[in-house]
């Protein structure tokens, strides 16, 4: 199939949608000169033509990862040899649904790209479900990328979080924490909560289950959705602790409606979307569900942090068709 490789400028949301209803007041407050959440890992400088987002549409999930990565400056940008790395996958044993969880044919395209690049180590934040690998046929293929990711500890450090609106303290999977390359592997799918899952949700993945049930009935509140505000605001917050290395969302095939367990209505885009800012690959991954950046409050929160751009049209973004 003939390859079509273009840059564009998208335009679709507005900035002034960021500084309206989306964000709530406390965080307008926020002072300016607290500096955002770092990246976990010193870049190397991805020259003039890296995009701020790379995005890539195949029916070969594996191919599309790889050329995804390659795109968004190579591997060799966020993994060095002898590097430890970790590996959030929204893939566990309560995501079995299709369209609920992250492709393992985005998974084993990473590792094998961590491998390559030398890593040292490469360990789960948390442990794919049990039956993960025998849901691609690629598993039998590649033994060695499947065997390759550590299992998770089980280790937590409670970390303050000084900037946290609601939230001002997680008890965090210590693997997360010291990870010297943090690789965030989300699924873009619906939310019945936040409306929209992708890479700043997925980082309730690192949370002990005491600090997600904060995030739910913190303020109060007696039912798991009841204060999307709140949940919003922690999901904002917990992004303060640390930033991803590099994002690498799945939008081949997800949840439209019913997230974030389904079953529910799918919609394929076979598309694989890479970037270092988690805001910024959200906000592209809201397009995907028919959604705007605006529209997801947890984003616009992120936002006002400091932790991105949500504005695509404040964007490069680099478009293939493999």
């Amino acid at each position: 199939m003939k390859r079509r490789d273009f840059l564009h400028r998208s335009a679709t949301l507005g900035a002034a949608a960021f500084a309206g209803a989306s964000l709530i007041p406390s965080l307008l407050a926020e002072p300016a000169s607290n500096p955002p959440a770092q990246p976990s890992a010193t870049l190397e400088p991805p020259g003039t033509s890296a995009p701020d987002i790379a995005v890539v549409e195949s029916l070969d999930t594996f191919a599309a990862t790889l050329r995804a990565i390659e795109l968004a400056g190579g591997i060799s940008r966020f993994v060095k040899p002898g590097a430890k790395v970790g590996l959030l996958i929204n893939a566990p044993n309560w995501w079995r649904k299709p369209g609920s969880f992250t492709s393992p044919d985005v998974t084993l395209a990473v590792l094998q790209l961590c491998l390559d690049a030398g890593a040292a180590e490469i360990t789960y934040i948390i442990d794919p479900a049990d039956d993960y690998w025998t849901r691609t046929a690629l598993a039998a293929k590649y033994p060695k990328l499947t065997a390759a990711g550590r299992k998770n500890p089980g280790e937590w450090s409670e970390v303050e979080i000084p900037r946290g609106v609601s939230l001002k303290k997680a008890k965090v999977n210590r693997a997360y924490l010291d990870a010297e390359v943090l690789i965030n592997l989300p699924i873009a799918k619906h939310h019945t909560g936040t409306g929209y899952s992708g890479c700043l949700k997925n980082t309730m993945g690192s949370c002990h289950r005491s600090t997600n049930q904060f995030f739910h009935t913190g303020s109060g509140a007696k039912e798991e959705y009841e204060d999307i505000a709140f949940l919003s605001q922690c999901i904002a917050d917990v992004n303060l602790v640390r930033r991803p290395t590099l994002n690498v969302c799945d939008g081949t095939e997800f949840l439209i409606t019913n997230g974030p367990a389904g079953p529910g209505e799918l919609r394929q885009a076979h598309k694989v979307i890479a970037g270092i800012n988690p805001v910024s690959v959200d906000a592209y991954g809201c397009t995907l569900l028919g959604l705007t950046a605006a529209k997801v409050t947890m984003i616009g929160l992120a936002a006002a942090h400091g932790l991105g751009e949500p504005d695509l049209g404040k964007l490069s973004i680099r478009e293939v068709k493999l």
